[in-house]
């Protein structure tokens, strides 16, 4: 296509058509076309998509160049990653292969020797335990003769207890532990001098309960967990503590005189005996975790409530026989409502008969209950549940505290 003057097309001369303010838009084919004018835009339109496409040819024929020099070297890049290949199956296949094979061998004999190495390690831990089981056996021989040195024998029975069980009774130390001294196996021996100790602990607790010797009474008592025996110690301790409860609740009851039982005696009574329980829970409980472990105090604490619901009750019986509640309970129940109503009044004679009460006597002429009476029991009453309300609470909170 040339680029000849607007008035030819194709060597033809083509008459030109009168100007318009819009150029008519190109058909869509050329062979549509109708006039000069919609050829003429066909053809502006023609030139400009062949302007775009030779501008686009032009930018790939430019570039051709590029892709070529790049393919020329992935062209390179590729024989050299075939040699590189080559060469790397030559390795595996020759060297790593011989490599891997002097790694398995190596790995094996590592294995191996630390195989070895944790059996000797457990070979020699052993013998350092039965060395140290054969100690302590002749140590709580030797200190259970002659010195009757009771805290070191304990001593020497709780280090053999952190001995493995079966270490103790194994054939290793039945052979090694026995000497002409002490010739039964080991388990035999520490369970003896355990039973032994034992027994002589619980005679020298009781001696020193009879003498009241405190100083004796903690030192045996903190003797009991050393050799294995802390339920032994924590019931013959319980036992001790309940006999100071009881003979301080029959003091407190026992010594009183009649004058003194009036008013609020028993509610006293009563609340110096929860008094006492919550003393010796709060100044002993520190001694008894310290020597025989966390929340061992409850088992001493349920020995304490046996023995408080025995005094407890004791006390209780004896208020309701000094009170008579049984005799005012049946005279209650025995009057009318209306009746009871009177004893508010003034004390007065009164002639109103019971309702509902037996016809057994001639004269039916009473003194009214004592509403004044009543209410000192009542609040008699109230004053000991309460009190036992605030000690129920008090174990609660002590048998309940969360370990660390």
């Amino acid at each position: 296509m040339s680029n000849s003057s607007p008035g030819v097309f194709n060597g033809h001369s083509v008459t030109p058509l009168p100007a318009t303010d819009e150029p008519p838009s190109p058909p869509s084919n050329i062979y549509n076309a109708s006039s000069v004018a919609e050829i003429r835009a066909t053809l502006i339109h023609l030139h400009q998509q062949e302007a775009t496409v030779t501008a686009r040819l032009d930018a790939l024929v430019a570039s051709q160049k590029d892709f070529s020099r790049e393919l020329g070297r992935l062209d390179l890049l590729r024989a050299h990653l075939g040699s590189q290949t080559s060469t790397t199956r030559a390795i595996s296949n020759g060297m790593l292969s011989d490599a891997a094979a002097t790694a398995d061998r190596i790995s094996s004999a590592v294995r191996r020797l630390d195989l070895e190495q944790a059996r000797v390690k457990a070979t020699l831990q052993m013998v350092e335990q039965v060395s140290e089981l054969k100690a302590c056996v002749l140590g709580v021989a030797g200190s259970m003769g002659a010195p009757q040195d009771w805290e070191k024998a304990a001593s020497y029975l709780k280090r053999a207890s952190e001995v493995p069980a079966d270490v103790v009774q194994g054939a290793f130390a039945a052979e090694m532990v026995p000497t002409a001294e002490v010739p039964d196996p080991p388990s035999v021996t520490l369970d003896n001098a355990a039973e032994s100790l034992c027994g002589l602990f619980l005679r020298e607790f009781e001696k020193a309960v009879k003498e009241s010797n405190g100083a004796k009474i903690t030192r045996f008592f903190k003797l009991f967990p050393l050799i294995g025996r802390s339920e032994v110690g924590l019931d013959v301790y319980g036992r001790y503590v309940c006999q100071g409860v009881a003979a301080k609740a029959r003091s407190n009851l026992n010594t009183a005189t009649a004058a003194q039982k009036d008013g609020f005696f028993y509610a006293n009574t009563l609340t110096k005996l929860f008094e006492h329980i919550a003393q010796i829970v709060d100044g002993h409980g520190g001694l008894v975790e310290r020597h025989y472990g966390p929340r061992k105090m409850n088992r001493v604490i349920e020995r304490l409530q046996l023995e408080a619901d025995v005094q407890g009750g004791i006390v209780l019986d004896t208020w309701s026989d000094e009170r008579h509640i049984d005799r005012k309970l049946m005279d209650i129940k025995s009057y009318a409502f209306t009746f009871l109503v009177q004893s508010f009044l003034p004390p007065q004679r009164t002639t109103t008969p019971r309702s509902n009460s037996p016809a057994t006597r001639d004269a039916l002429e009473d003194e009214g209950v004592d509403m004044k009476e009543i209410d000192g029991l009542l609040n008699e009453m109230t004053i000991m549940l309460g009190r036992w309300s605030l000690y129920c609470r008090f174990l609660a909170e002590t048998c309940n505290v969360s370990l660390p």
